[in-house]
């Protein structure tokens, strides 16, 4: 099955034709086939249990990892002409279920680094640049007063959004997004629905991979789910929430869509590996003065 969404302009944001990959002769994705068309406001959430090949899928879209056979096109810009350092050139931003970011260096400077990758930011004054359109995307996702201590420093809800920061400040035109609520407490993944609202709504498209359905049915405005390998539902959050097929492979029988911004307590979703992403917070004052 194969899925396309969200009929619009074209190039498309993200078109994969044929897709396979393997480990040590196991095969994680096989003819996969997704199709994602410009729109005015585009958010796709990508839903699946544990081993369906989400994350191997964005890896791969991203250029982390090789395919064994199929096209990937961003824009109408094929990847296997491109390295992972070159998507920064085409619109292309990531975020990580586990924060990537240099722990010795101040949450400034992370996303100073996001900055520089822009199109827009080059020539004489571009480190000058660099770091206003920094301070812009820290005020922007509200942590403009962490902006001097260093990473090592900060709990893990707000590394998490640091490098939401560092992605935003790239100036992207897609922003892929593997798990972004996983460990946030319930109010730093509300303050995140209107984080990610507002890039969406600000001509940003947006892929996600998330578990948290409340995230799922404020952000996304089209769902695909995946099972080994494969598309088995396309569709919108509210129609993914009643679909039988999510239900039975995903949701569980029980699942009820009610509260679902009320956290794990009242989430069947908050699946253990979300647990397991939580780290220790960190009280430490680190400021670089």
């Amino acid at each position: 099955m194969s899925a396309e969404l969200t009929p619009g302009l074209s190039p498309s944001v993200l078109e994969i034709s044929g897709l396979c990959k393997s480990f040590g002769g196991v095969s994680v994705l096989s003819e996969f086939d997704l199709k994602v068309e410009s729109a005015e406001r585009v958010a796709l959430a990508i839903l699946g249990q544990n081993g369906a090949g989400k994350t191997t899928l964005m890896n791969l879209v991203t250029r982390l990892i090789p395919y064994d056979k199929g096209s990937i096109e961003i824009f109408g810009h094929k990847t296997s002409q491109l390295s992972a350092k070159d998507l920064p050139s085409v619109g292309v931003a990531r975020t990580f279920q586990t924060p990537r970011l240099l722990v010795e260096e101040t949450t400034l400077d992370n996303v100073i680094l996001g900055a520089l990758a822009r199109q827009d930011v080059s020539g004489r004054g571009r480190v000058k640049r660099a770091k206003e359109v920094a301070k812009e995307a820290l005020e922007f996702v509200g942590l403009s007063s962490v902006a001097n201590r260093y990473v090592k420093s900060l709990p893990f809800g707000n590394r998490k959004v640091v490098e939401l920061a560092r992605a935003w400040a790239m100036g992207p035109k897609v922003m892929l997004l593997d798990e972004p609520a996983a460990g946030l407490s319930n109010d730093e993944e509300k303050d995140l629905c209107k984080i990610l609202a507002a890039i969406r709504d600000q001509g940003v498209a947006l892929i996600l991979i998330e578990h948290r359905m409340g995230l799922v049915a404020e952000v996304a405005k089209s769902v695909v789910m995946m099972d080994a390998g494969k598309v088995v539902f396309t569709g919108t959050p509210s129609e993914a929430l009643s679909s039988e097929v999510v239900r039975e492979r995903y949701l569980g029988s029980g699942f009820e869509a009610t509260s679902l911004l009320n956290g794990p307590k009242d989430a069947p979703l908050f699946h253990s590996e979300l647990t397991s992403e939580l780290t220790p917070e960190m009280t430490k004052e680190g400021e670089r003065r």
